[in-house]
């Protein structure tokens, strides 16, 4: 939450491992292994709050507040899943993490904004790396609108791999940021384009709001590095990324959103708002959606209705109706 709820200052190291050591052995006793709490680079001075990422359950909502209660706590606030609090004058955000992403979540929020630096890489892709992993991001030829992120990995290892990285430093951490810096742009795909090739107001914005992305630009320049890469089309890397990632069955995900797309296409050219406006030209506004719904409300599957008839009696049964 960037740790200014509550207009508190930042807390020093010291002051703030002392604190996560009493949460983190008080919510071991409390939630087993059902919690994460993000890394971060050994020399790091202080801290503006900890995130806690918390394995969703049934009981949450009231569990929450009694996590409150036992630990003295008596400043909360709700924004939307991250139950945000005070403890001992730090502010302490408890987010809401389904089990399934419980861990990739913890990996992407570790490190400061290293997250943010590999997604970028991951983009020239078209994979999209964030808080539930490494994902493809599918968009459909017909309709510019229509997004779909299909599961690519949540194997930190792997993911890393695939970008030309040694796991190992991140598995073990990073002392300070420089280091983090310089094991980051050692991929073989990493670019400063993303840092330096953006409209001058639109990156001022971005890295003004996040002070890691402003350090991680200012020792690309300090260090003169202008590492850049000559990507093909993004959508050239498919068969490449399925052969990385096979256990991602990515082509098979690609032809069942294609065959959806197909069937899409289908049942727009025998069924649209358009249409019924050409059937029945006296419908507008509210009295034509109310008209679709009602017409919809006839059958159990209206979509699979309407790719089994034929376009006659479609038109037919919107005159008659």
């Amino acid at each position: 939450m960037g740790g200014n709820l509550f207009n508190l200052p930042r807390m020093p190291r010291a002051a703030y491992l002392e604190r996560e050591n009493e949460l983190r052995v008080y919510l071991e006793q409390k939630l087993g292994t059902g919690f994460r709490i993000p890394r971060f680079y050994a020399s790091k001075p202080d801290f503006g709050d900890m995130d806690i990422l918390v394995s969703t359950r049934a009981d949450w909502q009231s569990l929450r507040f009694e996590i409150a209660k036992e630990l003295g706590i008596t400043q909360t606030r709700i924004v939307g899943h991250v139950f945000s609090t005070v403890y001992k004058e730090l502010q302490v955000d408890f987010f809401s993490v389904e089990p399934q992403h419980l861990e990739p979540m913890y990996n992407y929020m570790s490190f400061n904004d290293l997250g943010n630096i590999i997604g970028k890489i991951f983009r020239r892709f078209n994979l999209k790396y964030g808080e539930f992993g490494l994902s493809y991001m599918y968009r459909r030829a017909s309709n510019e609108h229509y997004k779909q992120d299909l599961p690519v990995s949540t194997d930190m290892q792997q993911i890393l791999e695939f970008l030309g990285l040694d796991a190992t430093p991140w598995q073990q951490g990073f002392d300070t940021l420089d280091q983090m810096f310089n094991w980051v742009i050692e991929s073989k795909y990493f670019s400063v384009a993303p840092y330096f090739d953006e409209s001058i107001i639109k990156l001022e914005k971005r890295l003004e709001t996040r002070p890691t992305m402003q350090r991680f630009h200012d020792f690309l320049v300090q260090n003169n590095i202008q590492k850049r890469v000559d990507f093909l089309e993004r959508h050239a890397y498919i068969e490449f990324i399925a052969n990385a990632f096979p256990e991602s069955k990515l082509l098979e995900q690609i032809k069942q959103q294609q065959s959806l797309e197909q069937q899409a296409i289908a049942f727009a050219e025998k069924f649209s708002g358009q249409l019924v406006m050409r059937l029945r030209p006296e419908l507008e506004g509210k009295a034509l959606g109310a008209f679709i719904t009602q017409f919809k409300a006839q059958f159990t599957n209206f979509e699979t209705w309407v790719l089994e008839t034929g376009a006659t009696e479609i038109e037919q049964r919107i005159l008659e109706t």
